[in-house]
């Protein structure tokens, strides 16, 4: 069995008289991505500033493959942080950037292929004050993969991007799992993409863990389905086979709660009838999630 490479275990945090974590345990694995989620104020912002060393816990620890860090700061040795949008002297290029922190590290690896794997070798003398949010994001994931940490944390990556530099992101975070075989830890409002990229999920609701564990398990779990007809389709039908209720017509929306498995099974039987939806929207599993806490 595999071991995790992080251990988050019970960890707690106030400030003043308000608990912003509370009891608060998660893994990470090598080779898999775990999705932090939850609104704003459930706490995940504090929990990545817990594992940088930023801020230390009233209660709890952090165990790195099996053992407890004596400091918090250790966890450098290990990890790569993109935490609250990293800065930039903007007056030096991204080689001289990257260059000076590679000092700081102590670090042999090669600027022009950490540049090349974020996909801006080509801005490698420009100005960082001349570059856009979406160079500024991938800069800042540079700088997260100095020293080849075996763990990855990675707060909002996707900000503000455009659909394109998101995509290429978020297939650079598969690819950092799947073929580096690092764990990483990756928070955002996003949630459509988390789900795009995560194994695993931690939903956090007023500092506790609301729900937590494997996404290709929950995916059989019931949610909200919407089926689309350009014509009024028979009611009795939608009645008998997948009971639900009319939540739109012309164009007409049958919505439901399904499986995945018994959305195909319902969409067999209304084809053999004739009855066949132009369009299927199945919600997110995350915002399925998201929405057991916010209603």
């Amino acid at each position: 069995m595999v071991e995790p490479l992080l251990e988050v275990r019970n960890i707690e945090l106030s400030y003043g008289r308000q608990k912003v974590i509370n009891n608060v345990s998660f893994d990470l694995y090598p080779g898999r991505v775990l999705a932090l989620i939850g609104p704003n104020g459930a706490g995940k912002s504090s929990i990545m500033r817990i594992l940088a060393g930023l801020v230390i816990p009233e209660k709890g620890k952090l165990l790195l493959k099996g053992k407890s860090l004596s400091s918090h700061s250790t966890i450098h040795q290990s990890a790569g942080f993109f935490i609250e949008g990293p800065d930039f002297y903007k007056n030096l290029n991204a080689r001289q950037n990257l260059v000076l922190l590679k000092k700081i590290r102590r670090d042999e690896q090669s600027v022009t292929d950490l540049l090349r794997m974020v996909g801006i070798e080509y801005a490698a003398t420009k100005k960082v004050r001349k570059f856009s949010r979406g160079m500024k994001q991938r800069l800042g994931i540079a700088q997260a993969l100095l020293g080849d940490p075996s763990i990855l944390v990675l707060d909002e990556p996707f900000n503000g991007l455009d659909p394109e530099v998101k995509q290429f992101l978020m297939d650079l975070i598969k690819k950092l799992a799947a073929e580096k075989n690092k764990a990483i830890l990756i928070s955002s409002h996003l949630l459509s993409d988390l789900e795009a990229v995560a194994d695993d999920f931690v939903l956090l609701s007023e500092g506790q863990v609301h729900a937590a564990g494997s996404l290709s398990e929950f995916k059989n779990e019931k949610h909200t389905v919407s089926f689309w007809f350009e014509n009024e389709p028979p009611i009795t039908l939608l009645e008998e086979t997948a009971a639900g209720t009319m939540a739109n017509t012309d164009p007409w929306c049958w919505e439901t709660n399904l499986s995945i498995s018994e959305t195909s099974e319902v969409v067999g039987k209304w084809a053999s009838c004739g009855c066949i939806p132009y369009e299927i929207q199945r919600a997110d599993l995350l915002h399925s999630k998201y929405m057991e806490i916010i209603k």
